[in-house]
């Protein structure tokens, strides 16, 4: 549903506030200003268009080479990201509603979103070329969620990933800059959720740790490695949001 500017309803303006609140507490809100955008998939273009300034000054934001933007242009500009989100269906405002109340998240949020309909694994694993490492089935996903590694296995706790994955299990969670791939199986099956499958990026699959693996198989999780940019995932994956000619409706 679409609504007239500078009106967002519940809970989209609890995600304004807190997306808001991430870009304004940063030390470098530019940088998280471009994090946002990317999360939304919206050009620089669409966005100055729906704030009525030029793609540079969106540039110039996110570069730094403007000082710090005031609250109510911060403010304007996620009203920007969920208005362009609203016009393609609300897809990602509805996946962030869960992820937004753990300030924790925000951090390791790389891309988010939510299928039109049931997508069967191996579609997502041919979509961002990942090689099934342990394989339970051609199970039904629902959509999908990248994090930085790093930050969610040291500033995360499990109560967090409890509720975020725990309330909609059926999703491939992408992790990023993998070294073996023990710490998040490991930190999976402390928090006791079990996504439809793990996917670690930027390792083969002949890199994973054994214990990792070990845990796949005792859970009954799919996992599997990816070598593909994240960017190119990120693509990928917000491509299969989308219902293209031929799809089921």
């Amino acid at each position: 549903m679409n609504h007239p500017r500078g009106v967002i309803s519940l809970p989209r303006s609890l995600v304004l506030k807190r997306i808001v609140g991430d870009i304004a507490a940063s030390e470098h809100p530019g940088k998280v200003m471009r994090k946002w955008r990317k999360v939304f998939h919206a050009s620089q273009v669409e966005v100055a268009r729906r704030m009525g300034v030029s793609p540079s000054v969106i540039s110039e934001y996110e570069t730094g080479k403007t000082k710090a933007p005031r609250v109510d242009t911060v403010r304007k500009f996620v009203e920007a990201l969920i208005e362009i989100d609203e016009e393609r269906g609300g897809n990602i405002v509805s996946a962030l509603e869960n992820v937004l109340f753990s300030e924790e998240l925000l951090v390791t949020l790389i891309g988010i979103g939510e299928f039109p309909y049931p997508r069967k694994l191996e579609e997502v694993y041919e979509a961002i070329e990942a090689e099934p490492v342990v394989h339970h089935g051609n199970v039904d996903v629902f959509g999908y969620t990248v994090i930085d590694s790093v930050k969610t296995i040291l500033e995360v706790p499990a109560r967090s990933l409890i509720r975020v994955y725990g309330e909609c299990p059926n999703r491939v969670l992408v992790f990023t800059r993998i070294d073996r791939g023990r710490s998040p199986m490991v930190a999976i099956k402390a928090a006791g959720v079990k996504p439809s499958a793990v996917v670690l990026h930027g390792i083969d699959k002949s890199e994973v740790d054994d214990i990792g693996i070990k845990i796949a198989e005792v859970e009954g999780i799919n996992l599997a490695t990816t070598t593909e940019s994240i960017s190119r995932i990120s693509k990928r994956l917000k491509e299969l949001t989308e219902v293209q000619p031929g799809d089921r409706g």
